[in-house]
C-alpha cells in the first residue's frame, strides 16, 4: 500500500449562471491552477470542456465540513529587514513582518499574522488574525484560504477576522495621509 497526503486549497463556485460562470472562470484561469475547484449545482457541458481543455481539477457537489478555527499558541515574530526576492519562498508559522518590498515571484505563507511596510508584488497567504499591507500591481493576497484580489494598488490595507467573517480597511491617518508616510 501507498499513501500520500495532501494539503488541498478548494474553491467552491455555485453555478447559478452559466455565462456568468464562464467569465469568471476565465478572468480567474492563471490563479485557479492552483486550486482544486467545488462545483456546486449543475455543471453544464459548455463549463465541463473549459474546465477540461483548461486542464483545471475540480470536483462536482463535494460536501465539505465547515473547519472550526482552533485557538493559536503564541508564536514568535520574524522579522526581515530586506527585500524578498523573486523565488524566495517563506514557510512559517510565526508573525511575518517585512520591512521591505516582497517581490514578484516570492512566496510568504503563515498560519499566524502578517505585516509589510514595503509593498507586497509577491503571494502573501496568512492564516492569523490579521494583515496589514501595501497592495502591489502583481500582488496576491490568500486570508484563511480565501483569495482576495478587490485590493486598489497603492493603497494599505488591514485585514482581519473577526466572528467568522473577513473585514477589509483601508488603513489612514485622522488627516488622510496614509499610515506610512507614502
Amino acid at each position: 500500500m501507498h499513501i500520500n497526503q495532501y494539503n488541498v486549497s478548494i474553491i467552491e463556485i455555485t453555478v447559478e449562471d452559466e455565462e456568468e460562470v464562464l467569465h469568471f472562470l476565465n478572468s480567474k484561469l492563471p490563479l485557479l491552477k492552483d486550486y482544486l475547484l467545488n462545483i456546486k449545482g449543475e455543471i453544464t457541458p459548455k463549463i465541463e470542456r473549459f474546465l477540461d481543455h483548461n486542464k483545471i481539477q475540480y470536483t462536482k457537489n463535494l460536501k465539505i465540513a465547515k473547519i472550526r478555527r482552533a485557538k493559536r499558541q503564541k508564536s514568535d515574530v520574524e522579522v526581515y529587514d530586506r527585500i524578498i526576492r523573486s523565488g524566495e519562498e517563506i514557510d512559517t508559522k510565526n508573525n511575518v513582518v517585512c520591512l521591505k518590498k516582497v517581490n514578484d515571484g516570492s512566496f510568504i505563507r503563515t498560519t499566524a499574522n502578517f505585516i509589510s511596510v514595503g509593498r507586497v508584488d509577491g503571494t502573501i497567504e496568512a492564516n492569523g488574525d490579521f494583515l496589514i499591507f501595501e497592495k502591489g500591481p502583481k500582488g496576491r493576497i490568500i486570508f484563511h484560504n480565501k483569495l482576495l484580489d478587490n485590493f486598489i494598488d497603492g493603497k494599505i490595507y488591514k485585514v482581519y477576522w473577526d466572528q467568522d467573517e473577513i473585514i477589509i480597511e483601508e488603513i489612514k491617518e485622522r488627516n488622510g495621509n496614509s499610515f506610512f508616510g507614502n
